[in-house]
């Protein structure tokens, strides 16, 4: 069979794409069938002799199988954790990272859950550990927001980090931090050179604006990205560029070859130091799954070269991302991973075709300067291309102008990460720092270029579309097929034709879209546990409801970020006895808050004071325009929100629905936090969404007297309702 491993990683690694969007139990009934099938397959002479298919029947049963033996094994169980104090003996794996809170990953070595199982441990102002150190105590744990249903492409669970981690006395003063017998001598010595690393680069004099951009370009390391950057980054789509990926590793790996080989180093000495260098650099940016794609590759390619055979792209691209999820099958919620993937398969089956397209015809005179840039075009459009599904759902949008923000800052970008990279080392030797202050220079410039085209291309108003618009899910893979068929029947007349027509439906259904949306308002009640989260979007401009726990914070922080948004129009919180205020900085440090919408103080008044925002208003006893059309008020802590003639209603948790006057009990839409009010039968509506965890759900909806109007709830999912401001609303 032609390509084996292709085969079987490729089936491998997108069965298990499947499962990471399925429930359980389908993932084992998936499981099921696929064998049942290759077992059948085993039987029938035909089809046994087709390996091809035999190997896709095999992967697919393999990585149902894994995936559902995982969850119910080890993730599940875990899980019945939240929310519950253990003791625990733990062992720090890293630096902390610090932030507005303080956190590092950290191993159970013993205690009341399983050992091995890696947790955030998130530390309060007087515990600091160094990487190693023993750390014994009581300690509360929770779900990382980043995993909860509806948010597979959590970064902790494609790093197996099932769980969250604090103190559970407060301030931590129940912990024990005792210094280890010993230290692992080489991964303790790599954690201090990416310290190193970091420490040098953000401590650059002159270069505060753009260290963190450095950081992210050659090392991976996002922490210290301005927010506007990252935003601007991901707005356009280039925000690969941010982590470590195929590039760095190739670009490393084959500079430092070449290097050797020109000394006359042997070719099997060079390759096996090349080896080395390259697993070092995975090591040194932490072992990311993109980050090991690359560098499995990398190393196959070595190997080939020691054996004298080249082995094949597609092959060596199926091992790498076999050999990553076999052990982390959590790995395919990894989004680095899904776009270094993507990008690479689109490099190694559309470019040839892309580039006899562009570059055929530019063999000599004139047209021989023009082979470069069209060169260069052609492979950022074979690496896009494939990224757009992932980049769609991952993100929750699409950059149109993705391939031209590639063309102009891809190049740059890798200028500023190979300067960066030989800065750092030889800034360690003081005969040599002139070079890196050299090296370092270039860098920063270069990075301001990349910050400027940045932040001006997101300024277009077609810089990107939003993954709401529905017509995109029919329309870009339709289109992306579309061109690929033309090419193959038709040849460069019909990618002509095929992209052109893709162009103007592309655009056809962007306008009918917005036409059809103009004066629409949509009503967002977010998934956020026994907490209530809403996201009003009104003409082009968004809004946010905060009522009840913390989780209401990060849910709505997922969708803003989800949406592209650097900012929104107001914030309100009814309440200030409510833990979402107490978390409410974790929104205001990262979004743009134009206007703090604040009512009854509470105990966490003092927190708010403190919060990163524009104009503060106290809705207590005022009635507050949000919009021209939109206006609202507090009513014995209820929220009603008028959109023209439409109506809103948001209930605190206990809420009492008597102490509303009798006009008010009547609404549109009505959403309840945590529980059912105490007199429910009182409210009419067309229509209620109860905002609360699954848990809880069967004893709120016997609470809500049944028939007199549906009733949706976010335990699953997210809840959307639209108006058009006439006293109607629909629920989706």
């Amino acid at each position: 069979m032609k390509r084996p491993m292709a085969a079987l990683g490729f089936s491998f690694f997108l069965s298990l794409i499947i499962a990471s969007f399925l429930e359980l139990k389908m993932t084992v009934v998936l499981a099921t069938l696929c064998f049942a099938a290759f077992l059948t397959a085993l039987c029938i002479s035909t089809i046994r002799q087709n390996r091809a298919a035999l190997t896709v029947i095999f992967a697919a049963t393999a990585a149902f199988a894994m995936y559902s033996g995982q969850e119910m094994l080890i993730y599940r169980p875990l899980q019945k954790w939240d929310g519950k104090i253990a003791y625990l003996k733990i062992e720090t794996l890293d630096h902390v990272q610090q932030g507005n809170t303080d956190n590092v990953t950290v191993r159970v070595i013993g205690g009341d859950i399983q050992r091995g199982t890696r947790l955030t441990l998130w530390l309060p102002d007087d515990i600091y550990p160094a990487p190693y150190d023993i750390l014994c105590g009581e300690f509360t744990l929770s779900t990382p927001s980043d995993s909860l249903n509806g948010k597979i492409r959590g970064y902790s669970k494609s790093n197996k980090v099932f769980l969250n981690a604090w103190p559970a006395e407060y301030g931590g003063h129940n912990i024990k931090v005792l210094p280890p017998q010993k230290r692992p001598f080489i991964m303790h010595r790599i954690l201090q050179a990416r310290r190193y690393a970091s420490m040098t680069i953000m401590s650059l004099p002159g270069a505060e604006d753009v260290a963190g951009l450095l950081a992210g370009l050659a090392f991976g390391f996002d922490e210290k990205i301005p927010v506007n950057i990252e935003y601007n980054f991901r707005h356009i789509g280039v925000s690969h560029l941010l982590a470590v990926s195929g590039l760095h590793v190739a670009l490393l790996s084959q500079a430092l070859l070449r290097l050797l080989l020109s000394i006359r180093m042997p070719r099997w000495a060079a390759s096996a130091v090349t080896a080395g260098v390259v697993l070092f650099f995975m090591a040194l940016t932490g072992f990311s799954p993109s980050v090991m794609r690359a560098g499995i590759m990398c190393l196959l390619l070595l190997a080939g070269m020691v054996l004298g055979r080249e082995p094949d792209s597609l092959n060596s691209l199926g091992f790498a991302v076999l050999a990553i999820t076999l052990f982390n099958p959590y790995a395919v919620n990894d989004a680095g991973l899904l776009l270094s993937f993507a990008a690479t398969f689109g490099l190694l089956s559309l470019y040839p075709m892309f580039s006899r397209f562009l570059t055929d015809k530019l063999k000599g005179g004139w047209q021989k300067f023009l082979y470069y840039p069209c060169n260069a075009a052609a492979i950022t459009v074979a690496a896009t291309i494939p990224t757009l599904p992932v980049i769609f759902f991952t993100f929750g949008s699409i950059a149109l102008i993705s391939p031209l923000s590639n063309f102009l800052m891809v190049m740059p970008a890798t200028v500023v990460m190979i300067a960066t990279c030989v800065a750092v080392p030889l800034y360690a030797f003081t005969p040599l720092r002139f070079a890196a202050y050299a090296a370092f220079w270039v860098a920063e410039h270069i990075a301001r270029y990349l910050v400027i085209v940045s932040g001006w291309l997101a300024s277009w108003p077609v810089a990107s579309v939003n993954a709401r618009q529905s017509y995109l899910l029919l329309l870009a893979p339709a289109a992306t097929g579309l061109i690929i068929l033309g090419g193959r029947w038709f040849g460069r007349r019909g990618i002509r034709v095929t992209a052109l027509w893709s162009v103007i439906a592309l655009l056809c259904g962007m306008l009918s879209y917005n036409v059809l949306m103009r004066g629409v308002t949509s009503i967002e009640v977010l998934k956020s546990d026994n907490a209530t989260a809403v996201l009003v979007e009104h003409r082009g401009r968004t809004g946010v409801v905060m009522m009840g726990g913390k989780k209401s914070v990060s849910a709505s922080l997922y969708a803003i970020k989800r949406r592209n948004l650097r900012s929104i129009d107001f914030l309100i919180m009814p309440s200030l006895d409510d833990e979402c205020a107490f978390s409410s900085m974790i929104l205001t440090d990262e979004i743009g808050v134009d206007c703090l919408v604040c009512g009854t103080p509470g105990k966490y008044s003092d927190t708010v004071t403190v919060l990163k925002t524009g104009r503060r208003i106290n809705i207590e006893d005022n009635t507050i325009s949000l919009w021209n059309d939109c206006k609202a008020f507090i009513m014995a802590g209820w929220l009603c929100v008028d959109v023209n003639k439409t109506r809103l209603l948001i209930a605190p948790e206990r809420a009492d629905a008597s102490m509303l006057s009798a006009d008010r009990k009547r609404a549109n839409l009505v959403v309840y936090t945590g529980s059912a009010p105490r007199h429910a039968e009182l409210i009419t509506a067309q229509a209620g969404v109860v905002s609360c965890d699954t848990d809880s759900l069967p004893s709120v909806v016997r609470a809500i007297p049944s028939g007199i109007y549906p009733v949706y709830n976010t335990s699953i999912s997210d809840v959307t309702a639209i108006t058009r401001g006439k006293g109607d609303i629909e629920v989706r």
